[in-house]
């Protein structure tokens, strides 16, 4: 059933292309990627970008606006199908595809981390960047850019080099690269693109752990959005629950306030505990190269248990991880993080250390 679908066609057709044929759809889909990647002028829908003529002239601005909002949406669904042929593409395994992506690899690199790390007005060509349209085309060319750096980095077939590794931690971090505990962000990502940007990093670390390695601080920025953005859905889960038992009650269908509170696209749910765990305790084994960041993200912890405290499914499926972290520090690390934190801080910690002595620790 699967290979019936339009996707499941451009996946033999890629498998079965000859070197021409993949020369052709590489071209395409690198061409494609770097013509959305530039501003569209004549999707706006101000009365001024409309082209002159008598034509423009008698539209009225609904007709253009509507006119605009389509020609948009065509662009981002190029856009979206480029990406995935991209990641068909970076999977590629016979000896002459792989002579050929190699060859492209620096480009489609570059050009897949520019569309994961643009802001949405620019991902998507609609003019209303804060509109639920446009945001949820963000939030799908991000994922599908993603997934498709997850793609050219897990062929082993191909060789990069360590100063790669900044595109492709980019990249991961910029679904959540705007995200902080003090104010609500403007968007959070869908679970899909959280979990995309986890198997990335995961990827990196057991698989390319050297890239890792070098850019150390690119990968604790990603991680500690990670878990921010974990602390704003888990606190929208609990504000939408609320919202909807009082809406029951009440039948008033007036929108929650922004104050306090980031809007989510779709509940992250424990999923995305979930990963982030796995990525906390991947990072642990990871000791020997990166102990010395580990007091910095165990102190992005405490923030976010400060700040926005989560809920008690989310934090029990979270704590395992935590304590890896706490088992990757050192004793010097550990007291250097208690000399740098206030008193509530210095609480939090105290509590996670009891945890991990009671909970966590080996004992042989």
């Amino acid at each position: 059933a699967a290979a019936a679908t339009p996707l499941g066609t451009l996946r033999r057709l890629v498998a079965a292309a000859d070197d021409a044929t993949f020369c052709w759809l590489l071209d395409g889909v690198l061409s494609e990627l770097s013509s959305s990647a530039r501003p569209c002028a004549s999707t706006s829908t101000t009365p001024s970008s409309f082209p002159a003529g008598a034509a423009a002239a008698a539209k009225t601005p609904p007709e253009a606006a509507t006119e605009a909002a389509a020609e948009a949406e065509g662009v981002a669904s190029r856009l979206h199908a480029a990406l995935l042929c991209a990641a068909l593409l970076c999977a590629a395994s016979s000896p002459l595809h792989l002579a050929r992506l190699s060859a492209s690899a620096p480009r489609l690199l570059a050009q897949l981390c520019e569309v994961a790390v643009s802001p949405p007005q620019r991902l998507s060509p609609l003019r209303s960047p804060r509109t639920s349209a446009a945001s949820a085309a963000s939030d799908v060319s991000r994922r599908l850019a993603v997934q498709a750096l997850t793609a050219l980095l897990t062929n082993g077939q191909l060789r990069f080099e360590l100063i790669d590794a900044a595109a492709f931690l980019r990249a991961a971090g910029a679904p959540c690269a705007h995200v902080s505990l003090r104010s609500p962000p403007a968007t959070l990502p869908s679970a899909a693109t959280f979990g995309a940007a986890y198997f990335l990093l995961l990827a990196l670390l057991r698989q390319r752990g050297a890239l890792v390695h070098t850019a150390a601080p690119l990968y604790f920025s990603a991680v500690r959005g990670m878990l921010f953005a974990l602390g704003w859905a888990d606190a929208t889960a609990s504000s939408t629950a609320a919202a909807s038992s009082a809406s029951a009650a009440t039948s008033a269908a007036a929108p929650p306030a922004l104050g306090g509170r980031a809007p989510a696209r779709e509940p992250m749910g424990l999923d995305c505990a979930r990963h982030a765990r796995r990525l906390l305790e991947e990072t642990a084994a990871h000791k020997r190269s990166l102990v010395r960041y580990g007091a910095y993200a165990l102190s992005d912890v405490v923030a976010l248990l400060r700040y926005r405290p989560l809920g008690a499914a989310a934090q029990a499926e979270l704590m395992p991880g935590v304590y890896s972290l706490i088992g990757m520090c050192t004793q010097v690390e550990l007291q250097e993080l208690h000399a740098n934190s206030d008193p509530v801080g210095k609480r939090i910690l105290a509590d996670l250390l009891e945890g991990y002595q009671t909970s966590h620790k080996y004992r042989g």
